[in-house]
């Protein structure tokens, strides 16, 4: 099963029923067919390589493109809309593709990238009619390519199956109850692992799926909840938090028929949990855990009986999620790692990273805890652990100590060498706006509200944190 046959089945099932809305422009199950098909011959006569590279902002076009490489036997390489000139460069390198296919916006763009020399394609100088008589191979075992967004210096190429896409997406289906009357609301881009299985499951399922380009414009996506009667809303942790800028009754009643919010592992303060459980009045906030490499390992949906609001929820059916400690000591804690259909057999044309993969296990290097009913706790990533003396510190800890603070809108905490201890604690704070926030009231709530070794003994104000599209930070580049 791929999603090709998702699509050839609501064609069957609801022709005319409405599959994508762009921008006030809609396609039909029907209409989306089509021009899938017939992009599929005009991929084909682009390049006999197995990977074509796509880059576009969410659109249509993007959809097409996709479900018109994967149709036409290739594999879909995924590029990130911001991409630098290097990181293009070593991507094209590394996927062998054959073409480049992207937005009229993105080709201006990348006209300026000189030591870019494979062909590159905006959608509208591509031919208007198929061509006839191309012979479409058969279908790739392999869908798309992705290379991790990037919390650490080197990106890793992570080729995803339609097998993998299938057990995915039947558990997002399975435990989120998703069902063909859904609307789903999708402002995260495409190009990411996590936009990408929302879009898996409205086809699956055969539901409406109306894309936004741009998750920061929250005025948009409110009026986009009411203009579409929206059901469903896939959102990051961090464009959650802005929301509730809007006053409650706002929220309350642009939100008042949306029975699911689905969101990610990038911590979520408890705040926002707590406001959306009492916000949402007919539906749940959930969130997930996984990677790129082994997507939705775990699944929490936040409700009244369950006031675990700092957990990824338990494992999904088919996935096996352990701990493996190295420590001599007596801690509950340590490395995730995960087993199950969901996970890549091996990383693209890099020996070094498929090392990661021990007998079908991969070692995420996130580092996490079960509590005693099997609800997952992430604490950060392995290499970003801070070695105060001999002390184990998550950054996350005290990163979650210091929002607390009034006029606080993000940090960031890392080490730092020291000669006695070997690393103390740094800070990096984003204040709000208009804020007079001192250095000395941040030290003096981390004096009352933590351990002596997790005090920071450096705070630095700056204008924003590094962080990857969906909010997580870029510590690789803090220190």
């Amino acid at each position: 099963m791929t999603v090709i046959n998702y699509l050839e089945e609501n064609v069957k099932n609801y022709p005319e029923k409405m599959a994508i809305i762009d921008d006030g422009h809609h396609l039909t199950f029907r209409e989306l067919s089509q021009k899938v098909q017939d992009f599929s011959s005009i991929v084909a006569t682009l390049s006999e390589k197995d990977v074509v590279s796509l880059v576009s902002e969410n659109s249509a076009e993007f959809l097409i493109a996709y479900l018109g490489i994967i149709n036409s036997g290739r594999i879909a390489h995924l590029i990130p809309t911001e991409i630098s000139e290097q990181n293009l460069k070593n991507q094209l390198k590394s996927a062998n593709c054959g073409a480049v296919i992207c937005s009229s916006a993105i080709k201006k763009n990348l006209s300026n990238f000189t030591s870019i020399k494979v062909p590159v394609f905006a959608f509208n100088e591509l031919p208007s009619e198929p061509t006839e008589d191309v012979k479409i191979p058969k279908k790739n075992e392999l869908a798309y390519l992705i290379y991790t967004s990037g919390t650490t210096a080197e990106p890793k190429g992570v080729a995803v199956s339609h097998a993998m896409i299938e057990f995915t997406t039947k558990n997002i289906v399975r435990i989120l109850d998703y069902v063909e009357s859904d609307i789903d609301l999708l402002p995260l881009p495409l190009y990411h692992s996590f936009g990408l299985g929302c879009f898996h499951t409205s086809l699956c399922v055969g539901s409406t799926l109306v894309l936004l380009k741009n998750a920061n414009n929250l005025q948009n996506i409110l009026e986009s909840l009411k203009r579409y009667n929206v059901t469903t809303l896939a959102a990051i942790p961090v464009t959650l938090t802005k929301l509730l800028q809007f006053d409650t009754s706002i929220l309350e009643d642009h939100f008042l028929n949306i029975r699911l919010i689905m969101t990610n592992s990038t911590p979520i303060p408890k705040n926002t949990v707590l406001k959306f459980k009492e916000i949402l009045k007919k539906g749940h906030l959930a969130t997930y855990y996984g990677l790129t490499e082994a997507s939705r390992s775990t699944f929490m949906i936040f409700d009244e009986a369950n006031h675990r609001e700092e957990s990824v929820g338990k494992a999904a059916p088919g996935i096996d999620v352990k701990i493996v400690n190295n420590h001599d000591d007596d801690s509950k804690t340590g490395q995730i790692w995960i087993k199950g259909n969901n996970v890549i057999k091996k990383y693209w044309n890099n020996p070094e990273a498929d090392k990661n993969l021990v007998d079908g296990w991969l070692q995420t290097g996130d580092i996490g805890y079960f509590d005693e009913e099997q609800y997952l706790f992430l604490k950060g990533r392995n290499d970003d652990m801070i070695n105060v003396g001999g002390e184990k510190i998550a950054p996350y800890e005290i990163e979650e100590i210091v929002k607390q603070i009034s006029g606080v809108e993000d940090v960031a905490a890392f080490g730092i060498k020291h000669e006695v201890f070997g690393q103390t604690i740094k800070l990096n704070v984003v204040k709000s706006k208009d804020s007079d926030l001192e250095k000395s009231e941040i030290l003096t709530h981390c004096m009352k509200n933590l351990e002596k070794f997790k005090i920071p003994t450096k705070i630095d104000f700056v204008e924003s944190i590094p962080k990857t599209d969906y909010g997580k930070v870029k510590r690789f580049m803090l220190k």
